[in-house]
């Protein structure tokens, strides 16, 4: 991994004992082909995601508590599921494949199994539950990317990996999946050049690693706040999925995604 996500993993578990495999690896940063700021321009401007991509900041955390980015809860499920994350998430694997990476360098990780089922709806890699089952396969939205629980995803690492945390409320209640230190060291230790989190500042710091997480962060000025009035739709409820192409000006390819649209414009 490359040496700003290092510091975190440093700081927040190791105690300065994890060391780069080489100074080129810790030097190593994401390479685009199309800046983000030129690429979320064609798409509408957003210089929030843009932000977030920027390839001098190697771990950064995209705060949602000013577009109250709540969490829903699944019926019949006691895990947590927040539609306006992946909304943010999408939006920002557009932006990625705007720029030239290709989908089999992302993985987006999330801890709570609601999220990831919902995720795969999104990506295209599982059915909704009342589609009938076809033969032919789904189109995907971003062809190659993994989506996975942290747990899953022990053992593996990506070039670019985006984490979803969820848990946003007025309790500012964390729950103990996010309290768990094992989890949190396994989630931002699999990125090995560009790592984004998202979620509610407010929220993920009652839990004490993630708090320290955030202050290293802030510190470092690796916190990108999306605006009051971004509008961002609930992916779950608005049955948005991958529609034509299109080409943008700078030739890259991007799916029609109306949702991705919305979360990208700052509204002001």
């Amino acid at each position: 991994m490359s040496a700003g996500i290092q510091r975190l993993a440093n700081c927040l578990i190791y105690d300065g004992h994890l060391r780069c495999a080489s100074l080129a690896v810790a030097k190593r940063r994401i390479a685009y082909a199309v800046d983000p700021r030129e690429a979320a321009v064609s798409l509408g401007h957003a210089s929030w995601a843009a932000s977030a991509l920027d390839a001098n900041r190697a771990a950064v955390f995209v705060d949602t508590d000013q577009i109250r980015a709540r969490e829903n809860r699944v019926e019949g499920s006691d895990s947590a599921q927040n539609d306006t994350e992946i909304g943010i998430i999408r939006a920002l694997t557009t932006l990625l494949e705007a720029c030239g990476v290709e989908g089999r360098n992302v993985c987006v990780l999330s801890p709570f199994r609601a999220q990831l089922r919902q995720l795969e709806i999104e990506y295209g890699i599982r059915r909704e539950p009342s589609e009938v089952v076809e033969t032919d396969p789904m189109p995907s939205v971003y062809p190659g990317i993994e989506v996975h629980t942290v747990d899953r995803y022990q053992g593996r690492d990506a070039e670019v990996v985006l984490i979803s945390w969820v848990r946003s409320n007025s309790g500012q209640a964390v729950g103990e999946l996010l309290r768990d230190w094992h989890r949190i060291n396994v989630a931002v230790t699999r990125a090995r050049n560009k790592l984004v989190m998202v979620g509610s500042r407010s929220t993920l710091e009652r839990s004490p690693l993630l708090a320290a997480m955030l202050r290293i962060l802030d510190q470092d000025q690796c916190i990108v706040k999306i605006p009051a009035g971004t509008v961002v739709p609930n992916v779950g409820a608005s049955g948005v999925r991958p529609g034509a192409q299109t080409k943008m000006a700078n030739g890259a390819v991007l799916k029609k995604m109306p949702i991705v649209g919305n979360i990208l414009a700052e509204q002001t």
